[in-house]
């Protein structure tokens, strides 16, 4: 039992040969104290379990929501020799990055030097800056396509398609978006080499494929340059699993401004 003063419940106490209590916050004196139970040490034991769990849940609530952002590759483009740096932030946790460079929720690729639609950095030359990370679930408006794998049949908006058609349809709809053919040849030779990453390891599936605003990636991968990009394009999808018989709206596609300036980008989101 702890005792308290009634008069400021301060437990600083004392008590005098006079039988009778002195508080030294408040100065009052008194006969009887208020009597407390202190907590046992099985209930403090209780309140940090429980103090436990309820953390564990909140980080495994924050690890559910989020989706790993794959392979974006970031090209850059000028009309002569130019030194560049890029900082790529997201919301979240980059995981890869090459070339490499420090950062966890942001990395600065600094010291650039692109040249002919290359970007050369520590003597090395590269077709674009590549990164993965974890991030935050991206919004989107709904509109897009779905991608249906069954019986080892596939479907592209509920149509029935053979596997050799999957790359010419992207190639259609990153061509609409304005990417160059160089970039479109990267996609295609990454996603739909003869492992298909585009099935995501996936034997059957039913995916909504949805395009990202381009203010939605800038505001989960915001990205800063010292170089102005009057062409700038980011084409990135979030694949997920919907429920089959779901039709989806094709997305209107933005109208493309070509310039000798261009920053250009795609990847894939599985959410």
């Amino acid at each position: 039992m702890k005792k308290l003063c009634p008069e400021c419940n301060s437990q600083l106490l004392s008590y005098s040969k006079k039988k009778e209590y002195y508080c030294y916050d408040c100065t009052s004196t008194f006969d009887t104290p208020i009597e407390k139970d202190r907590l046992s040490r099985t209930q403090i034991a209780l309140i940090a379990t429980l103090i436990m769990v309820a953390i564990t849940a909140f980080l495994a609530a924050i690890l559910y929501s989020m989706v790993v952002a794959l392979k974006p590759a970031i090209y850059l483009y000028t009309p002569e020799e130019k030194k560049e740096s890029l900082r790529l932030k997201v919301k979240g946790r980059i995981t890869m990055r090459i070339p490499w460079r420090k950062g966890t929720t942001s990395v600065i690729w600094n010291d650039l030097i692109l040249k002919n639609g290359k970007i050369i950095s520590d003597n090395k030359e590269f077709d674009y800056l590549f990164y993965e990370s974890e991030n935050i679930v991206p919004k989107h408006d709904g509109t897009g396509w779905t991608l249906k794998r069954q019986g080892g049949n596939l479907y592209w908006n509920n149509e029935p398609i053979g596997l050799e058609q999957l790359p010419g349809i992207f190639t259609e709809i990153l061509k609409k978006y304005g990417l160059f053919e160089n970039e479109i040849s990267d996609f295609n030779e990454y996603w739909f080499a003869e492992d298909m990453k585009i099935f995501f390891g996936q034997d059957e599936f039913t995916y909504g494929i949805y395009p990202i605003s381009l203010e939605e990636l800038d505001r989960i991968f915001s990205i800063e340059t010292e170089l102005e990009y009057a062409e700038y394009i980011r084409v990135q999808f979030l694949v997920k699993e919907i429920k089959e018989g779901i039709n989806l709206n094709e997305p209107a596609f933005p109208e493309v401004k070509r310039s000798e300036y261009a920053l250009h980008e795609w990847g894939m989101i599985k959410g």
